[in-house]
C-alpha cells in the first residue's frame, strides 16, 4: 500500500471516532426517550444499548487496528436493527447509518483522487 493511500486511510479515523464518540454519548440518553415515549424500559432494550454502547467503546479504543472498521460498522446495522426492539433506536441508528454512508462516500473520494493524483505525471 503506498503512502498516500495509508495517510488517506489514517485521516479517516479522526471522523469516525468523532461519531463513535457521539453515538456514545448519544445512544444512552436514547433510553429516555424509550421510557417517556414507548411506555417504559425492558430488559432488552437496556441491554441492546449498553452492549452496543460498549461495542463503540471497543471500536474507538481499537480504530488503528484492521478490523475496527467493520466492527464500526456492524454496530451501525445492530443499532439500525435495534428497530426490532425499540422504533426510537431504528430512528437513531438510521440516523447514525446515514452519516456513516456519507464518511465512508468521502473516503472512498479522497482515496480514489489520491490514486488519481499518485498516478498521474509529476
Amino acid at each position: 500500500m503506498t503512502d498516500y493511500v495509508a495517510d488517506a486511510k489514517k485521516a479517516f479515523r479522526g471522523p469516525a471516532s468523532a461519531a463513535l464518540s457521539m453515538e456514545i454519548l448519544l445512544l444512552p440518553l436514547s433510553l429516555i426517550i424509550m421510557d417517556k415515549l414507548e411506555g417504559g424500559l425492558t430488559a432488552v432494550k437496556i441491554t441492546w444499548v449498553v452492549v452496543v454502547t460498549l461495542g463503540m467503546i471497543v471500536a474507538i479504543a481499537r480504530f488503528s487496528k484492521p478490523w475496527a472498521l467493520p466492527l464500526a460498522l456492524a454496530l451501525q446495522v445492530l443499532v439500525l436493527l435495534g428497530w426490532v426492539v425499540s422504533p426510537s433506536l431504528g430512528v437513531f441508528g438510521l440516523v447514525f447509518c446515514l452519516v456513516w454512508a456519507g464518511m465512508l462516500w468521502m473516503r472512498h473520494e479522497v482515496l480514489r483522487r489520491r490514486a488519481q493524483w499518485g498516478a498521474g505525471p509529476g
